[in-house]
């Protein structure tokens, strides 16, 4: 029965991760952008190892990493300090191009002194972050948190590089034409574009229903899937005043 058990659940696991990047890679279909691949890296991050949260920080046009997409909100509050404070695990990945791991930020004080203390606080007591590389280029950061000290098994690194390398082929290729080496920038300043303007409108949605932003955000994404469109061009809309933020939270049909 244990062995039976153990099998099935191997079995789950490697199915989960065949659909991981099934689902990285679907650049096709009408309702994918750059920013829901990201949000699909980051969700399969935690559904695949013992991490609890994730986050993507993308190179913006003056050469800081700024927050894309994250799984909770408190994501990209140490973000944040990572950004300002220009230290921490997604700050050196990028800079290093290499991975970049702190499994317990108790004793990472004195390496960044200003974000291991307040992603503690936080809540987050292990920090990791592999780069987003293409080509020799390194367009940002994945950003991988837990609650408790936590390690990453040799295997679940190469699972999370692998996956980090598909995100972002299919991020920078997603127009489907050829990729030249300027069009990076546009395309991580197009991501992160987008990612305000999503801000905007699920600041609208939040007001307008009395809920949380990311309650906001899960509403607006979840329109966007049922009208088989891009939580980007909703977005849009919504701030453009073409759709109301009734439109996008009454019941679905």
């Amino acid at each position: 029965m244990t062995r039976q058990k153990t099998v099935t659940t191997h079995m789950n696991r490697e199915q989960a991760i065949t659909e991981a990047f099934v689902s990285l890679t679907d650049t096709l279909a009408d309702d994918v952008d750059p920013l829901t691949l990201l949000r699909r890296l980051a969700d399969h991050c935690v559904h695949l190892t013992a991490l609890d949260a994730a986050g993507v920080m993308l190179v913006n046009a003056r050469g800081r990493l700024q927050s894309a997409v994250v799984t909770e909100e408190r994501v990209e509050i140490t973000e944040m300090f990572q950004a300002q404070a220009d230290e921490g695990p997604c700050i050196d990945a990028y800079n290093t191009g290499e991975p970049v791991h702190a499994d317990d930020l108790t004793a990472s004080e004195d390496r960044w002194p200003v974000f291991a203390p307040l992603a503690l606080a936080a809540g987050f007591e292990a920090a990791h972050s592999f780069p987003l590389r293409l080509r020799g280029e390194t367009i940002g950061a994945l950003n991988l948190l837990a609650r408790t000290p936590t390690s990453i098994p040799p295997q679940d690194a190469r699972l999370l590089q692998a996956l980090a390398l598909v995100a972002t082929t299919s991020v920078l290729t997603w127009s489907r034409e050829p990729l030249r080496p300027y069009d990076i920038v546009t395309h991580t300043q197009a991501a992160l574009s987008a990612k305000a303007v999503l801000d905007i409108a699920s600041g609208m949605l939040a007001a307008s229903a009395a809920i949380t932003p990311a309650e906001a955000a899960q509403r607006l994404r979840a329109y966007a899937a049922v009208h088989h469109q891009r939580p980007a061009d909703v977005a849009d809309a919504l701030v453009r005043r073409a759709l109301t933020p009734q439109d996008v939270l009454a019941p679905a049909p």
